[in-house]
This record gives C-alpha cells, sequence and structure tokens, in this order.
C-alpha cells in the first residue's frame, strides 16, 4: 500500500517516442521531444482550427536575423476561384547597400511547409531572416491558400502569381532586385514542393533559375507505406513531425476524394502534385542544395528528386541530416542539426548569389561561428542505380527511372 505522503507517480507520456525510433533517432531531439512535445496532441488527432491557432508548426526556432526591413505587400490572384482576390506576401530585405553591379539585390522566393493544410506567412520567418541577413539575399515568402477549404492546384496558383509579380519589371524596381539573373525558388517540406513546380514551369519560359534550395521535400504522393520502390516510408512510419498517418490526413484534405462521387483521388501523379513525375526537359532545372532527414518518411523521394537532377547532368548537393525526422530545419534553435542546415543553405545561397566571394566573410558579417557535422553527403556516382543510368544519351527523359 503505497504512503499517502509518497508523492503521486507522474502520468505515463501520451505520446512516447515509438519503439521503432527510440535507438535509431538523434539523442539531442529525444531529449527535447521528451521535455516539450511528448505530451502535445499531433495535428491529425485534433480539429484543423485547434492545429492553425498559432501558426507554429513546432517550437525550437533561434530567433530572427537582423535585416533592414520586413515589409508586407498583397498582391492580385489570377485563379478566379479564390474566394479572396489578394495575395499576401512578406519582403525580407538585407542590411547594407544594394550591390555595386547596379542590377539590384538576388532574391529568394520561399514557401513555408505545413503540408498545404498548416502554416502561415509568419510560420518559417526566422529561416527567412537567416536567408536574408546571412546569404545578402532578398527573400519572399508566400501565405498561399491551404487545403482542405483550398485543395490542388490552389497552392500552386498561388505560388505562380507571386512568382510572377516578382519578376514583373515594376517590381524589380519597388524592391531593388536582379529576379533576372539571380532569382532562386526555397521551401521546406510543401514549400519545397511547390518550389520545384515553380522552377519547372519555368523552362517553359527559357528561364533558369540559380539554385533550388529544398527541406525535407514531398516529391511523390503516390507513395506509403506498401506502394514504394523505397525504404524510407516502412522503416519511419512511426517517426515524430511527420508519421506516416500524418503525412496521409495532409495528403487526403489537400488531393481529396473526387467530390463528384466517384470515388476515385485527385491525380496524385500530376507533376505539380509530384514533381518526380514531370517529363519536361530536366537538363534545364537549376542545381539545388536538398536537405533531407534520416528518419523522415520523406528522405528517399527527396534522394530520388537529387538522383533525377544528377543524371540528367544538374548539380544535386543532397545531404542527409543524421538521426533526424521531418522539421529539424524549423527547430536550429534548439538542435545542432537544425543549425547545420540552416547554415548549409545560406552558404549554398550566398556561394551562388555571389560567386568567388569569400564565405568566411559571409560568416563574419551574421555572427556565424560555424557548426558541427550533422549531414552526410549523398555520393550519386557511387550508387549504382544513378551511377549507372546516369550514362543514358537521352538525360531528358529521366522520368523513365522513376522507379529504379
Amino acid at each position: 500500500m503505497m504512503d499517502e505522503n509518497s508523492p503521486t507517480p507522474p502520468p505515463p507520456a501520451a505520446y512516447p517516442l515509438h519503439e521503432s525510433i527510440v535507438d535509431r533517432i538523434d539523442p539531442q531531439y529525444a531529449a527535447y521531444y521528451n521535455e516539450h512535445l511528448i505530451n502535445q496532441q499531433p495535428v491529425h488527432f485534433q480539429p484543423l482550427h485547434i492545429s492553425r491557432a498559432s501558426g507554429i508548426l513546432l517550437p525550437g526556432a533561434s530567433p530572427l536575423q537582423p535585416v533592414a526591413s520586413i515589409k508586407d505587400y498583397t498582391i492580385p490572384r489570377t485563379d478566379p476561384s479564390a474566394r479572396d482576390p489578394e495575395l499576401l506576401v512578406r519582403v525580407f530585405t538585407p542590411l547594407g547597400n544594394t550591390p555595386q553591379d547596379g542590377r539590384g539585390w538576388p532574391v529568394c522566393l520561399y514557401f513555408h511547409g505545413g503540408g498545404f493544410v498548416l502554416g502561415n506567412i509568419d510560420t518559417e520567418n526566422v529561416v527567412c531572416s537567416h536567408l536574408c541577413s546571412r546569404a545578402k539575399t532578398v527573400v519572399v515568402t508566400v501565405e498561399y491558400r491551404l487545403a482542405p477549404e483550398n485543395p490542388f492546384p490552389a497552392a500552386v496558383n498561388d505560388a505562380w502569381d507571386a512568382l510572377s509579380w516578382l519578376t514583373a519589371p515594376e517590381t524589380k524596381t519597388l524592391l531593388r532586385i536582379n529576379s533576372a539573373d539571380k532569382l532562386a525558388l526555397a521551401g521546406s517540406s510543401c514549400g519545397a514542393t511547390l518550389a520545384v513546380v515553380m522552377c519547372q514551369r519555368l523552362t517553359k519560359l527559357n528561364i533558369k533559375p540559380r539554385l533550388q534550395l529544398l527541406s525535407t521535400p514531398i516529391m511523390d504522393n503516390t507513395l506509403d507505406e506498401k506502394n514504394n520502390p523505397h525504404s524510407s516510408w516502412a522503416q519511419n512510419q512511426f517517426a515524430p513531425a511527420l508519421p506516416a498517418a500524418k503525412m496521409h490526413w495532409f495528403r487526403n484534405h489537400y488531393l481529396p476524394v473526387d467530390v463528384s462521387g466517384s470515388g476515385s483521388f485527385t491525380n496524385r501523379q500530376d507533376p505539380e502534385a509530384s514533381p518526380v513525375f514531370w517529363k519536361g526537359d530536366w537538363t534545364k532545372l537549376p542545381a539545388a542544395i536538398i536537405l533531407l532527414g534520416e528518419l523522415d518518411i520523406l528522405r528517399d523521394e527527396g534522394k530520388h528528386y537529387g538522383g533525377l537532377l544528377y543524371m540528367a547532368g544538374v548539380r544535386a548537393d543532397v545531404y542527409f541530416l543524421r538521426g533526424q525526422p521531418h522539421c529539424f530545419l524549423s527547430m536550429d534553435g534548439v538542435l545542432k542539426a537544425g543549425e547545420q542546415a540552416v547554415g548549409l543553405l545560406c552558404e549554398r545561397l550566398y556561394e551562388v548569389m555571389y560567386p568567388g566571394s569569400s564565405g568566411d566573410k559571409m560568416g563574419a558579417e551574421a555572427g556565424y561561428t560555424g557548426i558541427v557535422d550533422c549531414a552526410e553527403a549523398v555520393d550519386y556516382a557511387s550508387d549504382p542505380h544513378y551511377r549507372v543510368h546516369k550514362d543514358i544519351k537521352n538525360k531528358c527523359d529521366v522520368t523513365q527511372y522513376i522507379g529504379i
């Protein structure tokens, strides 16, 4: 019988890390999860309005970095089905003078994550401020429409409207940017999907951005735990941040059952929902840096997108963040891996936008003191799946190798 003066034992944790994950997850992530997240109800288990209330998908971000200004603009939507005719964008401008070439700041269009269901224009302000401050680049982020109220392709249409506005002559003058020669597309999770789709669309206009910056992208919405030529869905289906059940919840909102009652789903092989199915000229796509979580269900489809670029002769710098599930990028204030992930994006963006400049100069001006090595680069040249197929003569038609 328990002594009445004995302390009451704590209740069991509501959402402990799954046994399939405990021994593989980054200890730093596990410690933070067990202290701050273990009793928080996952978003796919609660009403949508509650999950959307804060706009923060996961806590743990670093402070905003210093920039010259943060300004919001409203621009017109062209989608006639949109309930709101205006689209909100936010512009981060770096400190200092515009580059001396007289053509304006480099510019990066950034799309937040949230499975096309969650998030808003505030969600990834910290990441945007890092890219702006440390890579000396104007960063523009977008409050695109969300599902289920606005399923596919509403977000894609909003992304295109934002890109069209950004590249218009009057916007170049307004923001003092060089979107003609120094444009990058970026995003995390579903936002990375939008960035890739924008790059693919631009090939039809013979416009080639300098870079794609992609963190944990959704590249193939046809995959699940069983229908998958890769292993990451089955291996990581119970990982925190993005377990398989949560991904299905997102997907069913964004790519829903046909409302006609036929029972069919939206075409999930549509390349603007699943960019690996794109049939365009892959050689015209820009170089990419792709960050992937070792414990993320999306890991292998992100790696495969990088492999398709590699086979087309396009530079793809792909990194696995060891022991990380989804969302490490937005936890750079509490995870060394998150810190390194943000640093990798900033370094690569600065390198591309200011070729020949010193990376050390970027770091010193941003107060950057170095990061631990939490990432492992993917070596496609040593991977027989991609090394063999890179020898094909018709590199444009790489989508025939989606299943490799």
